[in-house]
């Protein structure tokens, strides 16, 4: 594939609203939206968008793709296009909402939204996007389908809870112990995976050097957030899972709880959660953390917020480094 153009190269923007099941389109020369369109967020849909692309002379060697990260459902149409040869940027929903505020833009509608995602591609110069490679993919293909299936079987276990009649209790018991057959054999699969590759597995390796952290919530960090080098720090990467306070305040009346922003990615945030308790037991680093912050009165929450923020940021330390943990670098008086 010939080098794709960066957005300060392009002479075109395209802005990509992306839902589950349409993409709003706008394409702009710099001055404004010359064309819009809405497709399908389907295969169906992305021949056309290619399509309408071609109509406009909006080719690759003069079009710049920017569209926001979208739980996913951006994954497929962003890396046709980069396939295709066109610059392709993914931005953190954050920073469009910034850029948003700063253009004083008052309506929100999916079309003004592309145009608003357009322009941002234009002016911005969001650094490029690249897809994983392929042993990542198939990692992250594994281990999300393996965390759909903890919460098919958390909501499996509710409803037998609930369930009093024995052959409809006797059934969620028969499920349950599929979903379990199942996701023991996604974990197999997940091992083999980081097995078989050796950057994975020694990056792997050196996650587990942190304590509580076992190799499928390694995997999951892996998968998520691919090269540490795309993070400029630990803190980018926690507010890439929405593990950063956010804060809510107005004048002098407003004084809202700080509290997880939760925009991000909700996959590694969760992944988070039961080895952060175990680190707050059992990881010096972490435990410290949490015991100043019950000295100082905070609530249980914040303070497993704040754990699962501290870990992700050791595991990020380590992979950034390429050493294994060392506890001497996190100081607990």
């Amino acid at each position: 594939m010939e080098d794709a153009p960066t957005s300060s190269s392009a002479t075109l923007s395209l802005g990509i609203d992306v839902g589950k099941s349409a993409l709003e389109l706008a394409l702009s020369n710099g001055d404004g939206p010359i064309a819009k369109m809405s497709v399908s967020n389907d295969s169906e849909g992305h021949d056309r968008l290619l399509s309408w692309l071609e109509d406009h002379e909006a080719g690759p060697a003069n079009t710049f793709a920017c569209m926001e990260a979208s739980g996913g459902f951006e994954e497929a149409i962003a890396s046709l296009l980069y396939e295709k040869g066109y610059g392709v940027s993914v931005v953190n929903p954050r920073r469009i909402k910034g850029y948003a505020d700063s253009q004083l833009q008052r309506s929100k509608t999916d079309t003004a939204d592309a145009a608003l995602i357009a322009r941002f591609g234009d002016r911005e110069e969001p650094s490029p996007w690249e897809p994983p490679e392929a042993a990542q993919s198939r990692l992250q293909e594994l281990t999300r389908a393996r965390q759909a299936l903890q919460k098919e079987k958390t909501r499996t276990q509710n409803r037998l809870d609930d369930a009093s009649e024995e052959t409809v209790r006797r059934t969620y018991k028969d499920l349950l112990e599929e979903i379990d057959s199942k996701i023991e054999s996604l974990e197999e699969e997940i091992q083999e995976q980081i097995e078989e590759n050796q950057q994975l597995n020694e990056r792997c390796q050196l996650l587990q050097s942190i304590p509580c952290v076992g190799l499928q919530t390694a995997a999951i960090v892996l998968s998520e957030i691919g090269s540490s080098d795309q993070f400029e720090s630990a803190r980018q990467a926690a507010a890439y899972a929405g593990l950063v306070p956010s804060h809510r305040e107005s004048g002098t009346s407003v004084r809202g709880k700080p509290r997880m922003s939760k925009v991000g990615n909700g996959r590694l945030r969760r992944a988070m959660y039961f080895p952060a308790m175990g680190a707050l037991r059992h990881n010096p680093a972490v435990k410290a953390l949490g015991d100043r912050l019950e000295e100082r009165g905070k609530e249980a929450m914040v303070i497993i917020g704040a754990a699962m923020r501290k870990l992700l940021h050791i595991c990020y330390g380590v992979l950034k480094s390429g050493r294994a943990f060392d506890p001497s670098l996190h100081p607990t008086a």
